[in-house]
């Protein structure tokens, strides 16, 4: 389950970024907790919400307007790859150049480091 929410330098990130959804889990510490009880949401305020890497890329849509797709890339040269891109609303791209990565998540990470460094920029 860990692995369907982003990390905890990436809840870092987006918490800077004004992120403030409710979330799963948290981290303390550095440290993954699942939130399933109400007794904990204290905790909730004083540590790292992270979110699903769905709800932080729905975020960057509604609060940004930014628009990524993960593609897979194959040339029957090899096994393929996978590279991102992202998009405002009005469909330019944001991003120059996209490098390639050998499986989907390693992509996933990279586009939402790149949709933070967008949005930092801004």
């Amino acid at each position: 389950m860990k692995k369907e929410f982003v990390t905890y330098e990436i809840g870092l990130e987006l918490k800077q970024l004004g992120f403030d959804e409710p979330c799963f889990g948290y981290y303390e510490d550095g440290v993954f907790i699942h939130w399933y009880d109400s007794k904990q949401e204290n905790e909730l305020l004083l540590n790292c919400t992270t979110p699903t890497y769905s709800q932080a890329f729905r975020w960057f849509r509604e609060k940004y307007d930014l628009f990524h797709s993960i593609n897979y890339q194959d040339d029957n040269s090899g096994p393929g790859s996978f590279d991102y891109e992202i998009l405002n609303k009005r469909g330019k791209s944001q991003c120059d150049e996209c490098p390639e990565f050998n499986t989907y998540e390693e992509a996933e990470l990279a586009c939402l480091q790149k949709l933070i460094e967008i949005v930092k920029t801004k």
